[in-house]
């Protein structure tokens, strides 16, 4: 219903394109926000049971992994832990441990529960990624000047996508349809379609750069510093912290 709105409105196509994107990154901030407090949610349940170790579950800590870590990474820890189970039983305070890891984030400033606000969730909203965390790196403060540079970006590649849809993709298709009412053989619509697609492969090509720069490069970018965040690789983060 949501995705439909912006064309009963009439919208122009940047407004459609804009809204049915934004509504899609909504969507999966949504899933990443309930799966994993879902998780944290277990997690501690099953950490509250160890009060009665009798009656408590003693199965592997399920971790949720980071945002960091590799496909490779992953199962080379699953497998150690697999083979460090195998090879010794594990306590309780030993999963104790493990759980009471898991629920506090990587720089270790919050712990779950402490994270179920409303401002917790609506500084995810803005914060440039899909997947939620505990807790992410910052910055002291906004570097003012890489914010105005990356927003002038923004709109700066909005022009350009603008006036290659105006002027080298809008009339050729236009032609195109013009030329295909009048098409009586199977021939001369191939001959269309190819023409049609020859000219709109540099226009296409362009456009497909430019709407991935924008977002990933610029928007992101910008949403990062209005945050403090610091999203890139956990080594960056750390160094320019300290």
């Amino acid at each position: 219903m949501l995705n439909s709105w912006p064309f009963i409105r009439d919208w122009t196509w940047t407004a459609q394109v804009f809204f049915t994107l934004h509504i899609l990154v909504l969507f999966m901030k949504m899933h990443s926000y309930a799966f994993y407090s879902g998780h944290l949610s277990e997690t501690r349940r099953r950490l509250s049971a160890l009060d009665t170790p009798a009656n408590a579950s003693r199965a592997r800590v399920v971790r949720y992994p980071s945002t960091n870590v590799s496909v490779h990474q992953m199962i080379e820890e699953e497998n150690a832990a697999a083979t460090a189970r195998i090879s010794k039983s594990q306590s309780v305070d030993e999963l104790r441990e493990e759980l009471a890891f898991e629920l506090t984030s990587p720089l270790g400033r919050v712990t779950y529960p402490q994270n179920r606000t409303f401002w917790n969730y609506a500084d995810f909203l803005f914060t440039p990624t899909l997947c939620y965390e505990l807790e992410y790196p910052r910055t002291d403060r906004i570097d003012w000047v890489e914010l105005t540079y990356k927003t002038l970006a923004v709109f700066g590649c909005i022009f350009l996508l603008t006036v290659t849809s105006e002027e080298f993709i809008m009339p050729v298709l236009d032609e195109a349809a013009i030329n295909l009412q009048s098409t009586r053989s199977s021939i001369e619509l191939a001959l269309i379609l190819a023409e049609t697609i020859s000219k709109l492969l540099f226009p296409f090509m362009v456009t497909f750069l430019l709407v991935f720069l924008v977002i990933f490069e610029y928007v992101t970018g910008a949403f990062a510093e209005l945050t403090c965040k610091l999203l890139g690789s956990s080594e960056r983060a750390s160094n320019e912290l300290t």
